[in-house]
């Protein structure tokens, strides 16, 4: 009998536990290469989410290029279901921006945003000048014949 009353009591502390639990936001993703081969560890992730104001969270990318962030629900620094929300990543020559959607309660009573992130190499303004020469170049080239 006491197996049963103990097992009724864990029971109980279980669900006030999750009843006591606030809402939450998760945010998270992978950090990929620009054609999702592989995955970039150590990518710095800023996460921005606008509820009223933009809520900025930053963080690092893991050894398996996931990240992840928790914004509450409600309150002055909350980000839910129906908020713009977008992710931006760096590390050295690379860069990648996404935006992602929010989906309401998608487990218990924590919203939910899955944004993966590929990282392409940044273009300066000397290269960015030679493509747009180059492109000017050949379209005189074909246009000639």
């Amino acid at each position: 009998m006491s197996k049963f009353v103990l097992f009724g009591i864990l029971v109980l502390t279980m669900l006030f536990v999750t009843a006591g639990v606030s809402a939450k936001t998760l945010i998270a993703g992978k950090i990929y290469n620009a054609d999702f081969s592989g995955t970039i560890a150590g990518v710095d992730v800023i996460v921005k989410c606008v509820h009223g104001t933009t809520n900025t969270l930053s963080t690092t990318s893991l050894s398996d290029g996931s990240y992840s962030v928790i914004y509450n629900e409600t309150g002055d620094f909350a980000c839910n279901n129906g908020d713009f929300l977008s992710v931006s990543a760096t590390k050295g020559e690379l860069s990648g921006y996404k935006e992602g959607e929010i989906h309401d309660d998608a487990f218990a009573d924590w919203d939910l945003a899955v944004v993966n992130v590929p990282l392409v190499p940044e273009f300066g303004v000397i290269i960015g000048g030679l493509t747009i020469l180059s492109a000017i170049g050949v379209f005189f080239m074909v246009r000639r014949r």
